[in-house]
């Protein structure tokens, strides 16, 4: 009785194990096509502004599908496609940790929130991404880029950060909901 006891213990744990495994593994596979998306979209050359948008919205709607963490690890990534394609210019290559810290703040403040209006959400969140990356990012680009005549180029970039975190909010969660259902 007890051996038979401790066998179906044992096939349930196995079970459990694969279940497990084949769930992380799920998880890996979707966020690598969800990061190659985000990279083919940013080698696509649309315009800066929305090529923020639709990347704010994949790494919201990562987040929201297959956790925060993933969502964080697709954040430190993401500007990573930027430099492969050519979308950020080389001046702003001291800014790309930058951004990245600015995206994790949006996905983690997206997070804590959850049960807030979703529109003082987006507005919050947003707002938290842009103020640490245009201050971080000015402070960054003064004390990086010895000429400052380059910094007027810069800065409407790291300007456009509140407006395509929003929106990117909004179309993020928009998707998943499409999704989920």
């Amino acid at each position: 009785m007890i051996f038979l006891n401790v066998g179906q213990c044992y096939v349930k744990y196995r079970v459990m194990n694969r279940l497990e495994n084949s769930r992380k593994i799920r998880t890996t596979a979707f966020n690598g096509i969800m990061l190659a998306l985000i990279f083919a979209l940013q080698s696509v050359n649309l315009p800066n502004i929305l090529t923020g948008i639709v990347v704010n919205a994949l790494l919201v709607f990562v987040s929201l599908y297959s956790g925060t963490a993933s969502g964080i690890a697709l954040c430190a990534m993401s500007p990573v496609g930027g430099i492969i394609s050519g979308h950020m210019p080389p001046v702003m290559y001291p800014v790309l940790p930058v951004i990245a810290i600015g995206n994790m703040l949006l996905v983690i403040c997206l997070k804590k929130t959850a049960n807030i209006n979703r529109w003082l959400r987006y507005f919050f969140s947003a707002l938290v991404k842009a103020v640490f990356i245009g201050f971080i990012g000015w402070l960054t680009i003064v004390y990086c880029i010895p000429e400052k005549l380059e910094t007027w180029v810069v800065l409407p970039v790291l300007g456009i950060q509140f407006i395509t975190a929003i929106t990117g909010c909004w179309l993020g969660e928009k998707l998943f909901q499409k999704i989920k259902k």
